[in-house]
């Protein structure tokens, strides 16, 4: 529906082709240690010579679709 940018928690996936832009992101809006608990279980799942997850604060452009609910859309600058 519309796009604001804010300052949000975001879980970032980053691989080794991704360099130091995140390969993937997930806005977060039960907080850091939501965001923790979800890099955990994350963790878990993958090969961490290859993947890497992260939990910080970033600016970004949060887009709102149809039923209110917030994804990001582009981070522009990690805040941590």
């Amino acid at each position: 529906m519309g796009t604001v940018t804010k300052i949000v928690v975001a879980l970032c996936m980053f691989t080794s082709q991704s360099g130091e832009m995140p390969e993937e992101h997930l806005l977060v809006e039960e907080g850091f240690g939501k965001c923790l608990e979800m890099k955990r279980k994350a963790e878990r799942n993958v090969n961490p010579e290859r993947i890497r997850f992260v939990c910080g604060k970033v600016e970004a452009v949060i887009e709102v679709d149809q039923t209110g609910k917030e994804h990001i859309n582009k981070i522009i600058m990690d805040k941590t």
